[in-house]
Formats: C-alpha cells, sequence, structure tokens
C-alpha cells in the first residue's frame, strides 16, 4: 500500500517519534529521570502506549494511514523553516562569501587569512603529504610541520627581544581597552562598545571587510 509521504529517512523518524517522546510531557526528561529502572519501565511501556495511541487516532478519525499529517508539512514547521531561511539569506547577504576579493577570510568576523594559512587546500596538502611517505618506512618517517594545513585559529606570533610570543588578538584587544580606559579621562567606553565587535577586532585586522 502507497501512501503519501512515506519516505522518511531514518534519522529524520528517530527524531519524530523516539526522540519526540523522550522529550515530550512524561518522557524520560521530564521528571522520571535517566536511571537504568527508569529507561526499562519507560521502554517496555512503549508498545501498550503505541496501541492505546493507534486506537485514539481511529476513534477521532485522526489515523496517519488516512490523513496526511507529516511533521514537515505542518503550519508551525513550514513557518519556522522559513523564518530559518530568511536569516541565513541576511546572514549571507550581508557577508557575501562570493565577492569578487579571492582572499581568503572568515565570513563571520572578517578576518583575513595570512599568508601561511593554507587550510583552503587541505586536499592538496594531504596529498603531497602522502606522496612523502612512498617507499618509506614507517619507522623511519618523520612528518614535517611546514607540510601541515595551517588554519585561521592559529595564534599570531611574534618575536621580542629573541624570544618568540604567541600572540592572542581577543586577549591583547581586551588589554588595550583595559589601559585605555585607565589613561584617558576623554575614552567613552558606552559610545565604543555600541558597536558590534567581532573576535578579532576591526582595527587589527589589515584589510577591509
Amino acid at each position: 500500500m502507497k501512501e503519501m509521504l512515506q519516505k522518511l529517512s531514518p534519522d529524520l523518524v528517530i527524531e519524530q517519534t523516539l526522540m519526540q517522546s523522550v522529550k515530550s510531557i512524561g518522557g524520560l526528561t521530564h521528571g522520571r529521570g535517566m536511571g537504568d529502572s527508569q529507561r526499562t519501565q519507560w521502554l517496555l511501556s512503549r508498545p501498550a502506549c503505541a496501541d492505546m495511541n493507534s486506537a485514539m487516532q481511529h476513534v477521532t478519525g485522526n489515523d496517519n494511514a488516512t490523513i496526511c499529517q507529516h511533521a514537515e508539512s505542518s503550519q508551525s514547521r513550514l513557518k519556522r523553516d522559513d523564518k530559518d531561511m530568511r536569516s541565513l539569506l541576511n546572514y549571507l547577504l550581508s557577508r557575501n562569501p562570493f565577492a569578487g576579493d579571492e582572499t581568503l577570510r572568515s565570513i563571520s568576523t572578517g578576518a583575513m587569512a595570512d599568508q601561511p594559512v593554507n587550510s583552503d587546500r587541505a586536499k592538496e596538502v594531504g596529498h603531497t603529504i602522502l606522496m612523502s611517505t612512498r617507499n618509506a618506512a614507517v619507522k623511519d618517517y618523520t612528518f614535517k610541520k611546514k607540510d601541515q594545513v595551517v588554519t585561521m585559529g592559529v595564534k599570531v606570533s611574534a618575536k621580542v627581544d629573541g624570544e618568540t610570543l604567541q600572540v592572542d588578538p581577543q586577549l591583547l584587544f581586551q588589554r588595550l581597552v583595559t589601559v585605555a580606559n585607565g589613561l584617558s579621562d576623554d575614552l567613552d567606553l558606552p559610545s565604543v562598545f555600541k558597536y558590534e565587535l567581532s573576535c578579532t577586532p576591526a582595527a587589527l585586522i589589515h584589510q577591509v571587510y
């Protein structure tokens, strides 16, 4: 027997049946607890609850076999999907990832990647590493740091008196604000923080975003 909208992915079926039962009133997350005895009692009661639920649907005429009740087609789900779609669209419109600028940058913060960053060429880097292992014994081969993928999350380093120090942009920004607030009477912090702040302050980004 073929019915409308019967082909659902396994994860969607689990989400709309088992997980919905666990999280709804009477489920394990509403006062019953998650101990072994509670889980066993709840699971063993599922067949009886399913029979009762099926009988109630048949009596009220809301049997899923005769009425299209796909959860994804409900008005609330459609409104939520439309809201999420518009939020994503507005986010991408204000941070166009398809701009003509070919430099690698973060969509969320606008931070530009430095020259060593090569995470966009991860496949190429991985292939180079694999080729370098050919005809090499496992015990003798060592991976070189210069051949690894460098991401934008790597902290910036600077040399001070011959010593290499790791620079955390977020911590640096916090310290600059603290020092400026203590040294200058003209600094109005409320007016400064009314603007949106990113993980990497715009003043520390080399190129304009």
